[in-house]
C-alpha cells in the first residue's frame, strides 16, 4: 500500500500538541489544584474509554506517587458501580474524552456532579457535551485528528492530566516541582524519539509483521502504554493482540505463547532483570520478542529484537516517549497487512455504538 495517511503526520505532531496542550492549560491546571483544596477533595476519580482510559492509566502513577489523596481509574462503563460509595462533595470526578460525545463518559461526570462532586472534563472540543456539561474544562489543543485510531491526541491527553497530577502535590514537595519541569520538556523528547526509532521500525517490520499475535508489556506508567499499544495494533492492524504487567505475563500465560506471538517488553532499568527472566520463558516456548528499551541497556542477548530510545525516561513520565515508537509499528504494521489505519473497516459501526443520540466525533460533523 503506497498510499501515505493522516496518521504518520499527526504521529508527528504528538510533540507539538503535547508542547501546546500544557502551555495552554497551566493556568487552568494551576486554578483546579487551588480549587480542589478549597472544596476540601479527599478522593479523585478519573474516567474514559478507549484510548482516553488508557491516557488516565498512564497518567496514574503520577497521582499516586505525588498526590496525596486516593486515586481510582476506571472506564467509564464501570463508573456507575462505584458512583454511590465514592463520590460525593468531597470527590474530584475527572471524565476523560477527545470527542467530549462519548455517551458513557458524559454520563458519569452527570452522575458525580448529582452526587456534588467536582466535574472535571478533559477534552479536545470546547464545544462538546463533556466541556459544556463540565464545571472545570480543560481542553487539549492537538488540533483535527480526522483519523479513527489517535495518536497525537492521546499524547497531548496524556501529558494534561500528567500536569494535574503533578499539580495535585503537596506544596513542599520539591520532587513533584522537578518532575513538573521535566514535563515541560518532554515534548523535545517525545520529538527525539519518533526521529530516532522510526528508520530501525522500519528497518525491522519484515520480523514483526511474521507474527499473527502480538502481547505489548511495561511496569509504571507502562502499563497504561501497554494497554493503549494493544489496542492501537489490533483496531488498526487488526492484529490480535493483548498486554499485560511484565510481571503478569511470567506469573503464567508466557507459557501459552508460541512462534506465532511477539512479545513487546517496555524496559526500564529499574525493571530490565525482572525482563530479563520473562525473556529467558519466551525464547523456551518458542516466541519471539522486539523489546523498546532505555539507551545502553544490555539484556544480554536474550530478546530478539530491540529497539533503543535515545535517552533515558523518568519512571513516571515515561510513557510520553515509549508511546510515540509504539503509534508508528501501529501505522507500518497495518500498512504491511494492506490496512487503512486511518479509517478500520469497522469505524463506523462503532462510533454508532459509543456515541451519544445526535452526536458526532468533531471532525465528522456536518458544517
Amino acid at each position: 500500500m503506497a498510499e501515505t495517511f493522516h496518521m504518520i503526520g499527526y504521529i508527528h505532531e504528538g510533540p507539538d500538541a503535547l508542547s501546546r496542550t500544557l502551555d495552554a492549560n497551566r493556568a487552568a491546571v494551576r486554578a483546579l489544584a487551588e480549587r480542589a483544596k478549597q472544596a476540601d477533595i479527599q478522593r479523585i476519580l478519573v474516567t474514559g474509554v478507549g484510548s482516553s482510559y488508557t491516557a488516565a492509566m498512564m497518567a496514574l502513577p503520577t497521582f499516586r506517587y505525588h498526590c496525596p489523596l486516593p486515586t481510582y481509574v476506571m472506564p467509564a462503563s464501570e463508573f456507575p458501580y462505584y458512583v454511590s460509595r465514592l463520590v460525593d462533595k468531597h470527590s474530584l470526578v475527572i471524565a476523560v474524552s477527545r470527542s467530549g460525545e462519548r455517551g458513557a463518559v458524559v454520563d458519569a461526570l452527570a452522575a458525580g456532579m448529582r452526587r456534588e462532586a467536582l466535574a472535571v472534563g478533559v477534552t479536545g472540543s470546547k464545544d462538546s457535551l463533556l466541556a459544556r456539561e463540565s464545571q472545570v474544562a480543560l481542553v487539549t489543543a492537538e488540533g483535527a485528528e480526522i483519523t479513527f485510531p489517535k495518536t497525537k491526541s492521546v499524547i497531548a491527553g496524556t501529558g494534561l492530566l500528567m500536569a494535574v497530577g503533578l499539580a495535585l502535590a503537596n506544596q513542599e514537595d520539591a520532587e513533584a516541582a522537578a518532575r513538573l519541569e521535566q514535563l515541560e520538556g518532554m515534548p523535545g523528547r517525545v520529538k527525539r524519539s519518533l526521529d530516532a526509532t522510526e528508520p530501525r521500525i522500519k528497518e525491522l517490520l519484515p520480523n514483526v509483521t511474521k507474527h499473527a499475535h502480538a502481547v505489548f508489556l511495561g511496569t509504571g506508567s507502562n502499563f497504561g502504554t501497554a494497554i493503549e499499544a494493544a489496542m492501537k495494533v489490533q483496531e488498526a492492524a487488526y492484529v490480535t493482540t493483548r498486554f499485560d504487567s511484565t510481571d503478569g505475563l511470567l506469573n503464567g500465560p508466557v507459557g501459552g505463547l508460541d512462534s506465532d506471538w511477539l512479545v513487546v517488553p517496555m524496559v526500564h532499568a529499574y525493571d530490565a532483570v525482572l525482563t530479563q527472566e520473562l525473556l529467558r520463558v519466551v525464547r523456551s516456548v518458542g516466541a519471539h520478542s522486539l523489546c523498546l528499551t532505555e539507551p545502553g541497556l544490555d539484556l544480554h542477548g536474550l530478546e530478539d529484537w530491540a529497539i533503543a530510545l535515545p535517552e533515558a525516561a523518568d519512571a513516571l513520565l515515561g510513557a510520553l516517549v515509549y508511546l510515540p515508537p509504539l503509534q508508528l509499528l501501529t501505522y507500518y504494521w497495518s500498512l504491511a497487512r494492506d490496512r487503512n489505519p486511518d479509517s478500520p473497516a469497522a469505524m463506523r459501526a462503532i462510533l454508532d455504538a459509543v456515541l451519544s443520540p445526535g452526536r458526532e466525533e468533531p471532525e465528522l460533523r456536518k458544517a
